[in-house]
C-alpha cells in the first residue's frame, strides 16, 4: 500500500479489501458529486432534488449491497473459521 505525493492513497491489489475500498471511493465521489450540485442552489426545487436523487440512488444501492451482503459475507466467514 502506497501513498503519492497529493497523500492520495493507492491500495495493494493483493489487499484483502481492495474492491471494496473503490467502490466506496466510488459512493463517496457519488456524495461529492450531488454536494457540488446543491452548494450553489439558493432553494430547494424539484429539478435539483430529481438531479441529487439521481446521482445518489446508485451509490445508495451500492452501500446497501455492501453493507448487506458483502460486509455480512465476509463476518459469517470470519466465524465459521
Amino acid at each position: 500500500m502506497t501513498t503519492n505525493q497529493e497523500t492520495t492513497y493507492t491500495p495493494d491489489p493483493a489487499w484483502d479489501y481492495y474492491t471494496l475500498w473503490h467502490d466506496l471511493i466510488h459512493i463517496k465521489a457519488k456524495i461529492d458529486q450531488a454536494l457540488e450540485r446543491m452548494k450553489n442552489v439558493a432553494e430547494s426545487d424539484s429539478e435539483t432534488n430529481e438531479d441529487v436523487q439521481n446521482i445518489l440512488q446508485p451509490a445508495s444501492s451500492l452501500l446497501i449491497n455492501i453493507i448487506d451482503i458483502n460486509l455480512a459475507q465476509e463476518l459469517d466467514e470470519d466465524e465459521e473459521e
